[in-house]
């Protein structure tokens, strides 16, 4: 049995993490948004957005490295490629090199959809907040919701 003064400690860390859960809400709550006005303005999810933006910073690599990076299944990333050539916007190909490798480029219609993306949400006040973004800050916070990840039984693989 846990000792009284235990359960104190424990409910009083409880009430620091409500908090924690309310700016937790807050950034849900903005992602959500943010989904619902980028597949009103493109077709297509949030998720193959960032999909293609991570064959855009790195052109021609290959689908592991893009499901790597991006903490996909290999199900899921290969199942995205599929659906973003069918709509167009990705060309994929076997690299000569390795036949077993899958190479992924933007199509033209991928790379006009980005741009698309970029005019309407990437705006001079966002990409100052972004390019002025401190390092140390975001490791810390990437630290800190992998720790908060943990306390809630969850373990994070990098």
């Amino acid at each position: 049995m846990i000792p009284v003064s235990g359960k104190k400690d424990a409910f009083q860390n409880y009430l620091r993490f409500v908090k924690v859960r309310h700016y937790l809400d807050i950034i849900y709550y903005a992602q959500k948004k943010l989904t619902k006005e980028i597949k009103k303005i493109t077709g297509i999810s949030l998720r193959e957005v960032k999909f293609l933006m991570q064959i855009k910073l790195n052109p021609g690599c290959s689908l592991v490295s893009v499901q790597k990076n991006q903490f996909l299944p290999s199900s899921t990333a290969a199942w995205l490629a599929d659906n973003l050539v069918q709509k167009g916007l990705l060309a994929r190909r076997q690299n000569p090199s390795n036949r077993r490798e899958v190479i992924l480029e933007l199509s033209p219609e991928g790379e006009k959809l980005l741009d698309r993306i970029d005019v309407h949400f990437v705006t001079p006040e966002v990409e100052k907040r972004l390019a002025t973004a401190n390092e140390r800050l975001v490791v810390v916070i990437e630290d800190s919701l992998k720790s908060l990840c943990s306390m809630y039984g969850v373990e994070i693989k990098d």
